[in-house]
């Protein structure tokens, strides 16, 4: 037994020595260096934001500036707050999906660990070359609030509109819409409607002659699709071929902008650029709202939930979608159920976020057959362990358009299926 056991000691012992001849051999893994893996990471996911003049509050443009904030880079991508992209992964493809793989995320903890170091800056790769201005190039035509709004310091949130004269040349149609806010500290989110000139004068003649306000839904017709909203990040995209806008005759542009007020006097005065087509459109898109104003949250509760419904009466292709919650959504999903009883993940978002809000628009649109049931459920949580929440103590939250109250709505584009 004992020889037995010193045998077994001696081939463990030669088993450990030989893989530490191998091991010795075997060449050091790489460290991670910002050359190398880093900016690749960087460059591809957050420079789009993080640069001069864009949405972010600062630049990822170098290997100094991304190391000066390494370790909050390093907790956010761990806590997947960023990059800015709530729609979980399973849940439909979009267009412009913004996410990090695992080893993506562990390469950005090792280098944080590592003590940031740069690496061969030979090998770096180049910066990405943005569009300087319009990120879908110049415009046809560019139109301008007539004059900057000045904002007041402090107050409740605010939904002004501001009606801008539009002339589209005969035999040319609205491709796609580029919105550029002048102060980005102020502007929380816009839509873009029309609006028939005359009923655009009268509701500026009653507001004072140079905007007006309004509730959370903007007056007129939204612009199709994308074209019609524009949230902190959203990348512009053009409609789908074929489905250009014919502008409204006798119609004015309206811009409704949902501003903050900064706690110091602000102006803005935004941009709207207009790409056309000669291409006359062969169809439209449509809009359907799922929308449910008894929200009614008790405070402290920390999941409320709402649930809503609707059937599709005629067959539809599906082109984006669009949640909306306030400050205290905490999650939301939306699921379609076959006439033949199979059902397809629409969206889901588990941890919302009032300040990334984003239209989705998927990859390839797809179709669902009337009869479809469209299942949309909404979380909210009003306890005060939400860090999101705006009263603490909490208080009893209803539906409304103010910031502190709350909405469960969703709208979904669609292309009616022609017969």
């Amino acid at each position: 037994m004992n020889k037995q056991w010193m045998v077994c000691t001696s081939f463990a012992a030669l088993c450990a020595a030989a893989w530490g001849i191998v091991a010795a051999a075997l060449p050091a893994p790489s460290p991670v260096t910002f050359a190398r893996q880093i900016a690749p990471i960087i460059y591809a996911n957050c420079t789009a934001c993080h640069r001069e003049g864009e949405t972010a509050p600062f630049s990822l443009t170098t290997y100094a500036e991304v190391k000066k904030h390494a370790r909050h880079i390093a907790d956010v991508t761990t806590r997947h707050v960023m990059p800015p992209w709530r729609a979980e992964k399973g849940h439909g493809d979009f267009l412009g999906e913004r996410r990090l793989d695992e080893t993506q995320i562990d390469q950005l903890q090792q280098w944080v660990k590592a003590g940031c170091p740069e690496g061969d800056a030979a090998v770096t790769p180049a910066l990405p070359k943005f569009a300087s201005g319009w990120q879908l190039g110049e415009p046809d035509l560019i139109v301008k609030m007539p004059e900057a709004y000045e904002l007041i310091s402090e107050g409740r949130d605010m939904y002004q509109c501001f009606v801008i004269p539009v002339k589209i040349p005969a035999g040319k149609y609205l491709e796609s819409v580029e919105f550029r806010p002048g102060n980005r500290r102020i502007v929380h989110h816009a839509v873009l409607t029309t609006l028939k000139h005359g009923m655009a004068n009268w509701m500026l003649t009653a507001g004072g002659g140079k905007s007006f306000s309004s509730g959370l839904v903007a007056p007129g017709d939204r612009l199709p699709g994308s074209l019609g909203l524009w949230t902190p990040g959203y990348e512009p995209r053009p409609l789908p071929p074929g489905y250009a806008m014919e502008w409204p005759t006798e119609s004015d542009l309206v811009l409704q902008l949902h501003l903050h007020p900064s706690g110091k006097p602000e102006f803005e005065q935004s941009s709207v650029g207009l790409h056309l087509t000669s291409e006359k459109p062969h169809g439209k898109l449509k809009s359907m709202v799922m929308l449910d104003k008894n929200v009614d949250i008790k405070a402290g509760d920390g999941n409320y939930e709402v649930d809503k419904s609707m059937t599709l009466k005629a067959p539809v292709d599906v082109y984006g979608i669009f949640p909306h919650m306030h400050l205290l959504g905490h999650t939301v999903k939306v699921t379609a159920t076959l006439p033949d009883g199979s059902s397809r993940p629409m969206i889901a978002i588990g941890d919302w976020d009032f300040n990334w809000q984003n239209y989705y628009q998927y990859a390839m649109p797809f179709r669902l057959p009337a009869g479809t049931r469209l299942e949309a459920h909404w979380s909210f949580d009003n306890s005060a362990s939400n860090p999101a929440n705006p009263s603490q103590p909490p208080r009893r939250v209803t539906f409304g358009e103010q910031t502190t109250n709350e909405m469960a709505a969703l709208i979904l584009d669609v292309i009616p299926v022609e017969k």
